[in-house]
């Protein structure tokens, strides 16, 4: 599934990856407020239908204010994504462009609370721990 922005440029593409459970997203470019609401409301139809509790964002390329979203994932998203089935997010991010502090107040706040989430700053290290929390559950 793949969401584009007001130019017709792709911002974001999600795929459920069957040989690791996992669904992938990956966010190209700058995006508004309301493109990043639509894309990651599109995007929890890909859990509910794969029934799928393991995501992997990579925001390396997302070029907005996190914070200016965070509330929004807090009060409106994280809930859906609850009742999607999500339980672990890992965020491939460049943790000086978010702030390593900014990650774990946001780990260790509401999102945390509900949803695992950990950042990491290589796609294999984030597949690597959502792999664990997958063997962790046999």
């Amino acid at each position: 599934m793949e969401v584009r922005n007001t130019f017709g440029k792709p911002i974001h593409e999600i795929e459920y990856v069957e040989e690791m459970d996992i669904v992938e997203a990956t966010w190209f470019s700058a995006a508004s407020k309301k493109e990043i609401k639509q894309a990651l409301s599109l995007s929890l139809m890909v859990h509910e239908q794969m029934h799928c509790s393991y995501r992997l964002d990579d925001i390396t390329k997302l070029a907005v204010q996190r914070a200016d979203v965070r509330t929004w994932l807090q009060k409106a998203w994280l809930p859906l994504a609850c009742r999607a089935g999500i339980a672990y997010v890992a965020y491939i991010d460049d943790l000086s462009s978010f702030g390593e502090a900014a990650g774990e107040a946001n780990h260790a706040g509401c999102i945390g609370s509900l949803v695992e989430v950990r950042f990491f700053t290589d796609r294999e290290s984030g597949l690597n721990w959502l792999k664990s929390n997958q063997t962790a559950g046999l």
